[in-house]
């Protein structure tokens, strides 16, 4: 149970409690502030449903831009491949080429 549901729990007991007494001045004010009480610990508990749904939603964004980053690590990986792929053919290329120009030569 986390804290606000146990506070909240608690509250809830203390206003069954106080629910039973009947005299108007014991209840009365006491009724007022565990009521108060209540309502603002139920809203604490829907911001704290709220808080865990959009950090789940905020995990499963942080997964899937972990997996795109690693998509773009590999693609890096390839561009960097194909850039000393096509260094090492345009320097075969140059080879060639100066093979033909001294073989043509003679």
């Amino acid at each position: 149970m986390t804290g606000v549901e146990s506070i909240s729990s608690n509250i809830q007991k203390l206003v069954e409690v106080t629910a039973g007494m009947n005299t108007p001045t014991a209840t009365g004010p006491m009724n007022l502030v565990l009521d108060k009480c209540t309502v603002v610990l139920e809203e604490l508990r829907t911001i704290q449903i709220l808080s865990e749904t959009h950090s789940e939603g905020l995990n499963e964004q942080l997964q899937q831009t972990e997996k795109n980053m690693i998509e773009i690590e590999n693609l890096f990986d390839k561009i960097d491949r194909l850039n000393a792929f096509v260094q090492n053919t345009k320097s075969e290329l140059d080879k060639l080429e100066k093979f033909y120009n001294v073989a043509e030569r003679q």
